[in-house]
């Protein structure tokens, strides 16, 4: 009884050998990337600066939208901004507003509502604390 012949196995063409490279080496270098990040994480904490754009009036109310900036190598949640407006005799009002996350190096956008015109006063802007995410 003779032996059925056997299939020859087939042969890779070249440009799969090619295809195949490539993929192993982008895989190889996305690992060594993420590796890489991961071994220089800044981990200096949320430093974070306001800036206040001019006021806007609103239906009875002043409007300060300001801009925070993480400048520091980690997050903070649960950011409070506080705005106070001084008078020649003291502060005269403050406003809150909570930002829900600020990544390193992001910014984002929010706003202080005032009964006053802030125009009128000094204002100070600053972060007063935050939580770690």
């Amino acid at each position: 009884m003779a032996e059925p012949d056997q299939p020859r196995p087939r042969e890779i063409p070249p440009l799969e050998w090619v295809m195949a490279g490539i993929g192993a080496l982008l895989v190889a270098g996305t690992i060594g990337y993420l590796a890489a990040q991961a071994l220089q994480r800044d981990t200096t904490p949320p430093d974070v600066r306001i800036v206040a754009e001019p006021a806007r009036e609103l239906r009875g109310s002043w409007l300060v939208r300001f801009r925070a900036l993480n400048h520091g190598g980690e997050p903070a949640a649960e950011l409070l901004i506080e705005g106070e407006l001084r008078g020649p005799d003291g502060s005269v009002e403050t406003a809150e507003a909570t930002l829900d996350y600020l990544a390193p190096g992001s910014q984002r956008v929010g706003g202080l509502l005032f009964s006053r015109d802030p125009r009128r006063f000094e204002l100070e802007l600053r972060a007063k604390g935050y939580a770690e995410p």
